[in-house]
């Protein structure tokens, strides 16, 4: 099971699309980055918010993007869902920003991660540190933004 994250008033929670049903609760905002939304999402009740990117994207104006829905999401104290196909990747990067704009080191931040969404912990061991540099342009981009 995808532990949330409590941040703030709201939350956050991780999981990719074949964890998503058991995953999904009512009170949650559903951040969707996958090219398509999953087939049975007229089945609930649930708000959706929908934006795709490569996972590979270098640009960080994308991902600043989705990084801006969940952290106005989270701002107005709801409880976010994110996903993509597999829960790594964009969901990765996005959730990783998003705990680096709330407080969270690096260490603190990676370590939070793994120990909500363990089946990702091999994954990200060497998606995050290879990728920080890009994560750290989209923090830059996000708060350069918020001036």
């Amino acid at each position: 099971m995808n532990t949330p994250i409590k941040l703030g008033e709201g939350s956050l929670t991780m999981c990719d699309v074949w964890d998503f049903r058991d995953t999904l609760k009512p009170e949650h905002e559903v951040v969707t980055l996958s090219r398509y939304l999953p087939n049975y999402s007229s089945a609930d009740k649930n708000n959706r918010h929908h934006y795709y990117f490569r996972a590979h994207n270098q640009d960080p104006k994308i991902w600043t993007h989705a990084v801006g829905i969940v952290m106005d999401l989270l701002e107005d104290g709801k409880d976010v869902l994110l996903h993509c196909v597999h829960g790594r990747d964009r969901t990765g990067g996005v959730a990783y920003v998003v705990l680096r704009l709330q407080g969270f080191t690096h260490e603190e931040a990676h370590a939070k991660m793994v120990e909500v969404r363990p089946s990702q912990e091999e994954a990200w061991a060497t998606k995050i540190p290879m990728r920080r540099p890009l994560y750290d342009k989209i923090i830059e981009e996000y708060l350069n933004q918020l001036r």
